[in-house]
């Protein structure tokens, strides 16, 4: 009993950071960073299953400032535990301001992520829409694999290999897709991650729970 108590302590104290909602009380700041798409939150998780959280996105690539600014609520949809894996489906629902296609519009924005994961190996899907009254002007798509080169206590370094393929569509513009190597580095409450695609574009994602 000792030991799976251990388990799950060391094992969801990694998973939460990831997570659109995570632990009562907590707060979990991300971005997500590329040429193409920057993505920050801020999420504060009112129950285990239930957050609330702040959103905006801007296009660095852009010569004119375009960029959304919306608010959220998150959802854990369903969880599925087994002997030494955790399985979970999120749901993000959120409206605000976009200036992504240049003309300010409310959008509405929708977002649905399933992710499995042990202390090994790690897989995700996500997708993600913003969408005004006529169009939709951001279709996101990104799925994700690890691998983590060995185990480690609570307390260490842990390190990870990260595949990750992803698409931007704008509204009337050419899709954007890339498939990009990362180097993950978690430790206790922050996790940090660089890469670069194999069309040359340099990515980082941060991560900080408490």
């Amino acid at each position: 009993m000792k030991f799976a108590f251990l388990f799950l302590f060391l094992f969801n104290a990694g998973l939460a950071m990831a997570h659109p909602v995570a632990f009562q009380d907590s707060v979990g700041i991300m971005g997500h960073h590329s040429p193409m798409l920057t993505h920050n939150q801020l999420n504060y998780s009112f129950k285990y299953w239930w957050a609330m959280g702040v959103h905006h996105f801007k296009r660095p690539d852009a010569l004119d400032n375009r960029h959304a600014s919306l608010a959220s609520t998150n959802f854990l949809l369903k969880r599925w535990y087994g002997d030494a894996f955790q399985a979970n489906v999120y749901a993000i629902l959120g409206g605000g301001k976009s200036e992504l296609l240049d003309e300010p519009k409310d959008v509405g924005m929708g977002m649905l992520q399933f992710d499995i994961e042990d202390r090994k190996y790690y897989f995700l899907a996500q997708y993600l829409q913003l969408t005004d009254s006529d169009d939709t002007q951001l279709e996101q798509t990104t799925v994700r694999a690890g691998l983590a080169p060995y185990v480690g206590n609570f307390d260490d370094l842990h390190t990870w290999f990260i595949l990750e393929w992803s698409e931007n569509r704008f509204l009337n513009e050419k899709p954007e897709e890339d498939l990009t190597p990362y180097l993950r580095f978690f430790y206790k409450n922050v996790l940090f991650e660089i890469g670069q695609s194999f069309d040359g574009a340099t990515r980082f994602n941060y991560i900080i729970h408490y």
